[in-house]
């Protein structure tokens, strides 16, 4: 759906229930067609009554935050704005006229510089480290887990794995050395350093001092590393240790990291670097990458239905060598559909729009990570068989000169993160037009992960019918991993803007925009 409003152009990319109503006060004036409101808290903006071929539609008010809206690239904006109906609705927000973006990038910036901290985030005090002799990391993971999760990323073939990634690696070099302003003479921190890849990207774009933090033996390999290039060795001191044990005399100019799981969020990193954030990054220092986004739609996968309700036909048996198993077909089954699987999906299967949610790496508390739920509206766009939902994300690098996206949505350069469903035990039927909704649910274990929680209704097809309502459970630690195709191919060229999106049946839907521009897909870790 687009609008246009004399300069300005809107395209709504997805819905999700609104945060909070914005401010009622503040200083009220009027630039063109915006109403514009400033708060202490950020900016309002008003949007006249914006049209389209079915008529006028007020769009209502929108609070103007660091993240309520960010630019994507030159002249094109992401706004996020509260509705009447209370939902929440994001739009591409594209400048028509180079006054009309310049009108734009003047709130933008009156909102920003009006807060403080990193990309508007309010200044708190540093996470207390250790507590009792005990770190804050040790006290919210299993032992065993922490041992594994860093003996994997200690062992340098699991290193190749991910710097084999071009789209990923390759978009991190773009992303830094696009914005050398941001590191020239600047201290950086590299939480989670690995190899020290992005700590050598950041050497290169000249920062004085990389502070490359590692808490597996990979530290030492990335030591050597950096001393074999010269020139880098004196920029970049290798910390070993976990971020949040550590102990730097200074604070930083600029942070980058890879903290991106599979879903955005397993292996639970970005809490570590949210932590970084607080005890290490200075006040308005800079974030690499800034902020994520987790999109779900809908999918129709009937082979991929079937396969999963076959694995368990092993138990079906009641004669394996003289003894009936068949007691335990059912458990077994749904062992089998509590996991989430992982592979690169045909943008075909995809059934509905996609439902977004905004990580702020700059101003979200670190407890936002614990408990995480996506309200979910997602309306087919032809009679179809809903078997899950399907899951992907991307983050943002908003440089100070250019702004890059990592997107691994469907569709584009496949890279190791490939993307994520969630199959349901039993699909739902559900007419064109028709909206399921439901929630996915992640809620924090302590082994590095999330406890999947998605439920989904379908309206009833007939009159007077009851909705059918499923119910999953899953874990998002103990996936299924069904690629079979390789990834890892050198990138050809850069991704651009997609119109078309991705077609199912007779109706368009749109790749969110966000993950189509300037930027190639992104890839990660172990899961």
């Amino acid at each position: 759906m687009s609008f246009s409003v004399r300069d300005f152009t809107f395209h709504l990319l997805s819905q999700t229930l609104a945060l909070s109503p914005p401010p009622s006060d503040g200083l009220h004036h009027k630039m063109g067609e915006l109403e514009v409101t400033e708060h202490a808290t950020g900016t309002r903006i008003k949007l006249a009554e914006v049209g389209n071929s079915a008529g006028h539609l007020p769009l209502g008010d929108g609070q103007l935050q660091a993240d309520t809206v960010w630019k994507a690239r030159e002249s094109v904006y992401l706004l996020k704005l509260p509705t009447h109906k209370g939902l929440e609705e994001t739009y591409v927000l594209t400048g028509c006229s180079p006054q009309a973006d310049q009108q734009l990038q003047n709130i933008v910036l009156r909102c920003r510089t009006c807060q403080s901290g990193s990309q508007g985030r309010q200044e708190k005090a540093p996470n207390q480290a250790v507590q009792d002799g005990v770190s804050t990391f040790a006290r919210k993971t299993e032992a065993g887990s922490a041992d594994s999760y860093f003996r994997y990323y200690g062992m340098l073939q699991h290193q190749q794995n991910m710097l084999q990634d071009y789209v990923r690696t390759g978009t991190y070099y773009s992303a830094i050395m696009e914005n050398r302003a941001d590191f020239e003479g600047k201290v950086v921190m590299d939480v989670g350093c690995g190899s020290g890849i992005l700590s050598l990207f950041a050497a290169q774009a000249g920062a004085k001092k990389v502070f490359a933090v590692e808490a597996s033996d990979m530290a030492d390999f990335a030591r050597q590393l950096a001393a074999s290039n010269p020139g880098f060795g004196d920029v970049i001191e290798v910390v070993k240790g976990k971020v949040e044990e550590i102990n730097l005399q200074c604070r930083v100019d600029v942070l980058i990291s890879e903290p991106m799981g599979t879903l955005l969020v397993n292996e639970r990193m970005l809490e570590t670097y949210l932590f970084a954030r607080n005890r290490f990054l200075k006040p308005g220092g800079r974030m690499y990458p800034q902020l994520g986004r987790v999109h779900v739609a809908a999918f129709s996968d009937e082979i991929l239905y079937q396969e999963v309700a076959s694995k368990s036909s092993f138990w079906a048996q009641p004669n394996f060598f003289g003894v009936d198993i068949t007691r335990l077909h059912r458990p077994a089954t749904s062992s089998y559909f509590s996991q989430v699987v992982v592979d690169a999906i045909d943008p075909a299967l995809l059934v509905s729009g996609c439902v977004t949610k905004v990580f702020d790496f700059g101003t979200m508390a670190e407890e936002e990570l614990y408990s995480i739920r996506m309200p979910l509206l997602l309306q087919a766009g032809s009679n179809c068989m809903v078997h899950g939902i399907a899951c992907w994300f991307d983050v943002l690098f908003d440089g100070s000169t250019s702004q890059r996206w990592l997107s691994t949505a469907p569709g584009l350069p496949t890279t190791h993160w490939f993307q994520l469903r969630c199959i349901m035990h039993e699909p739902l039927q559900v007419a064109a037009g028709g909206v399921v909704h439901g929630e996915l649910h992640l809620e924090a274990h302590n082994r590095q992960s999330y406890d999947i929680r998605v439920t989904l209704t379908a309206p009833p097809l007939l009159p007077g019918a009851a909705a059918h309502t499923v119910t999953a459970e899953l874990d998002l630690k103990e996936p299924y991993y069904r690629q079979l195709n390789s990834w890892w191919q050198p990138a050809t060229g850069q991704q651009q803007p997609v119109e078309e999106g991705y077609a199912n049946g007779s109706v368009t839907h749109h790749v969110p925009a966000e993950s189509l521009w300037n930027g190639q897909a992104v890839a990660n870790n172990m899961s």
